[in-house]
């Protein structure tokens, strides 16, 4: 094997690595300090994407805003629409209140709230 291909198979690792802590810190800091308030729907979008293998991507991409401290934050989370009932009991729609988990040390980091398990 040539060094590029090594240090490119180094650099993947370390890329993936970064990632895995992130995702790890953001949800132990909502596990931690987690603060659970209301949120505003201001956006939904849908990607479908149709593959030749049989294999759809079919998910909703739901902007919310909410406060904390007389500040405002805007967030985008992903939602696969096989977990939609997981996150509301009908279909979401702009102006739409629902609940979310801020980080209190960090209020950037924030989740919706399952409505279900």
């Amino acid at each position: 094997m040539s060094r590029k291909f090594l240090g490119l198979i180094a650099v993947l690792f370390i890329c993936i690595g970064v990632l895995a802590f992130n995702t790890y810190y953001k949800k132990e800091g909502l596990a931690k300090n987690g603060v659970q308030t209301s949120a505003v729907i201001t956006k939904i979008t849908t990607n479908k994407l149709d593959s030749d293998i049989g294999l759809d991507i079919d998910n909703f991409h739901v902007t919310y805003e909410y406060e904390v401290n007389g500040k405002s934050y805007q967030k985008i989370q992903e939602i696969v629409r096989q977990e939609h009932d997981l996150y509301f009991e009908k279909p979401g729609k702009v102006g739409d209140s629902l609940k979310i988990v801020y980080d209190s040390e960090k209020p950037t980091n924030s989740r919706i709230e399952k409505i279900k398990e």
